[in-house]
């Protein structure tokens, strides 16, 4: 875990160390934390759009909502890494 921010809630650090160990996963940065209320269990990441070079998710915590950003390479392994996230995080 690399980037500006580099703290995480201990529900959400499991699980990004899990998105690490991903076939073609090779960063993920966490952006900005937003103290907020949610409906998702905390630990949840959810994939909110395709950008250049990768994914963004949200990550779900207790205290509230953390952008991150999964670079993929190569990128024509994106549909699998949003798969394996789809297939994990079932709601």
């Amino acid at each position: 875990m690399k980037g500006r921010h580099t703290s995480s809630d201990k529900h959400l650090k499991n699980n990004i160390l899990w998105i690490e160990k991903l076939a073609s996963v090779q960063k993920v940065v966490l952006g900005i934390s937003e103290a907020c209320r949610h409906k998702y269990p905390p630990g949840h990441i959810r994939f909110k759009s395709d950008i250049d070079g990768g994914i963004k998710v949200n990550g779900y915590s207790g205290t509230g909502v953390i952008d991150i950003f999964i670079k993929i390479d190569p990128i024509s392994n994106r549909e699998c890494v949003k798969a394996a996230l789809a297939d994990r995080f079932k709601i």
